[in-house]
């Protein structure tokens, strides 16, 4: 684990020793608070708000995701710094593991200072349950471990950042609206259930409304578990190559 903590470190020094990290989460702030706003003057029910917020920022921080795991190994992959660290005495779960936590970082910090809608609720006397309001943080870090493990995925497969952002946001965007998209087209069979069971929206749902449900914890761990399986296998063949 000694490994896997310092290529964390390593990354989210880089997060935020460039200009990058900062554009993205004040990029990703001022699209949420908008979303927010146009909740706020609409609904006047605190919780109600938060269910709405929680329910579908997760299209906002869909692009998010994209953008900063893409880096993660493309770019050391154009550098040809990949190289030097296939070279050094690392496992390959150690690397991707320790690049989706330090994405996973900068996620962190920037629900973090989502919290300043909390403070506006409370000060306009909007009264916040803490179970449905520690639930859908839940649900968004779930999900933004999903949109990680997809970007970091994605950076493993392309030889450049911009073709692992398109991969990382189609992927993404599959997982994300195909489900809905064909419910609402009258398919009901089978094959639409399965799309809209997959769908990250449908297992959101539960979260943003305060209800914990294992099915759905479940099933986000395994798609990043998934896709993380994924970035190492990739790894593993560019590293015997």
């Amino acid at each position: 684990m000694k490994n896997t903590y310092y290529i964390t470190q390593r990354e989210v020094y880089a997060y935020f020793a460039s200009p990058i990290a900062y554009v993205i989460m004040a990029v990703f702030l001022v699209f949420s608070g908008i979303f927010f706003y146009s909740y706020a003057i609409d609904v006047q029910e605190a919780n109600q708000i938060m269910r709405s917020w929680f329910s579908l920022v997760g299209f906002f921080m869909l692009f998010f995701g994209s953008i900063i795991t893409t880096r993660l190994i493309a770019e050391e992959q154009r550098t040809g710094t990949l190289e030097l660290l296939f070279t050094s005495p690392v496992r390959n779960w150690e690397v991707v593991l320790g690049k989706w936590l330090a994405s996973m970082a900068l996620f962190g910090v920037a629900l973090l200072f989502t919290f300043y809608y909390l403070l506006i609720l409370i000060i306009l006397g909007g009264k916040v349950d803490l179970g449905p309001l520690v639930s859908g943080y839940l649900g968004l870090l779930l999900e933004a471990g999903v949109f990680s493990s997809i970007g970091l995925f994605a950076s493993a497969l392309a030889f450049n950042q911009v073709i692992a952002a398109v991969l990382s946001l189609v992927f993404s965007l599959i997982l994300y609206i195909l489900g809905p998209l064909v419910v609402r087209s009258g398919t009901t069979d089978w094959i639409g259930n399965t799309l809209n069971f997959i769908t990250l929206q449908t297992h959101m749902q539960g979260f943003a409304q305060g209800v914990l449900d294992l099915r759905d914890i479940i099933f986000f761990l395994s798609l990043i578990t998934l896709f993380l399986y994924g970035t190492g296998q990739s790894i593993s063949t560019r590293r015997a190559a």
